[in-house]
């Protein structure tokens, strides 16, 4: 079926599925607190934060604090991780902003910097834990010599010390990556590692819904699977419309799901949704289509995962924990964190 024709005939089965306004997510997941572990906050462009690069024109204003915080009210969300934006690139300031006006709402995951010296990355990585940041995202692609390169090992050994996660994004699959990775958990056990968007096994990784000539990378995806015989690794089940073939709820990530909670149980995945990217506008279409059900409002996307009835061991306590109450422990929302390498 020609794809334009194939989304608008979905889009109504969709909308049946979503809950009726004043649902949240909170109430359909029995989560006492939601919590997203993958936003990205952005300033409008102008001094004192201009972009390194611009955000998608439809989602410029979309990235304030204030944006986000007025749509987890109204999608039942009570804390999210701010992930570094690469739009901002090594210039954490608007998010150490953000972080200091909305201290219990929000917590932080800055950017690595492989391009310096290892001792000048050590340096910055320890300057954003000092600004309050709770982990450091790997963007694994930039590192040049690889992340078991001189810089890779001594920035993921500090983070480790410092009770800082590691937050692995491999826009290109994970398959690539996953021998590095597996001998840095063996290497440094006591360093937390987060792989995100499930290691982005549906390639490429704009996926799903946003044309028919994505596939799935199970490389990718025996890899991420084989990284559950590390305790200290966790994964991140974030930005679905990115690893899904279907329109929401993204059915088809249900028996993905289950393949995750037999590898590593509830207490090491976490929901995330990858606002404002989920949104409409967060990503290009394919040539003759103007819309798209796979661009949710963010409280329909923070309510996906309740929609998932076919998954063995997705009980209340098991959802409890994906929508909340692992990135709770692990990233100190409401306490102290609770991770491996947890130091000062």
């Amino acid at each position: 079926m020609h794809l334009g024709r194939r989304l608008f005939a979905t889009s109504f089965a969709t909308l049946a599925t979503f809950p009726t306004p004043g649902s949240t997510a909170a109430s359909m997941t029995g989560a006492s607190r939601v919590i997203d572990s993958a936003i990205h906050l952005w300033s409008d462009g102008e001094a004192p934060f201009p972009w390194a690069s611009p955000p998608p024109a439809d989602l410029r204003s979309a990235g304030s604090p204030e944006a986000f915080l007025a749509a987890a009210r109204e999608a039942g969300v009570g804390g999210a991780l701010v992930v570094q934006p690469a739009n901002h690139m090594h210039d954490h300031s608007y998010v150490s902003e953000a972080l200091k006006a909305h201290p219990t709402f929000f917590r932080g995951m800055g950017l690595a910097n492989p391009t310096l010296p290892p001792e000048e990355a050590i340096a910055a990585l320890e300057a954003l834990h000092t600004a309050g940041f709770v982990g450091v995202r790997f963007n694994a692609g930039a590192f040049e010599g690889g992340l078991c390169s001189d810089v890779g090992r001594a920035l993921y050994q500090r983070a480790g010390e410092l009770g800082m996660p590691v937050g692995v994004m491999a826009f290109k699959g994970l398959a690539g990556f996953v021998p590095d990775l597996k001998r840095l958990c063996s290497e440094f056990p006591s360093t937390t590692l987060v792989v995100d968007h499930m290691g982005f096994f549906r390639q490429p990784a704009s996926g799903g819904q946003l044309g028919d000539a994505a596939a799935n990378d199970e490389a990718s995806w025996q890899g991420l699977l084989d990284l559950a015989a590390y305790p200290q690794v966790f994964v991140k089940v974030s930005a679905l419309f990115r690893a899904s073939g279907e329109a929401p709820p993204f059915v088809d990530l249900q028996p993905r799901v289950r393949q995750l909670l037999n590898s590593y149980g509830s207490s090491r995945l976490m929901w995330g949704s990858d606002y404002p990217f989920v949104l409409p506008g967060g990503f290009p279409l394919p040539e003759g289509v103007s819309s798209t059900p796979a661009a949710l409002t963010y409280a329909q996307a923070a309510a996906v995962p309740a929609q998932w009835s076919s998954v063995p061991g997705l009980d209340d306590a098991a959802r409890a924990a994906l929508m909340g109450g692992t990135a709770a422990k692990l990233f100190g929302f409401g306490g102290d964190k609770e991770c491996a390498g947890r130091g000062g």
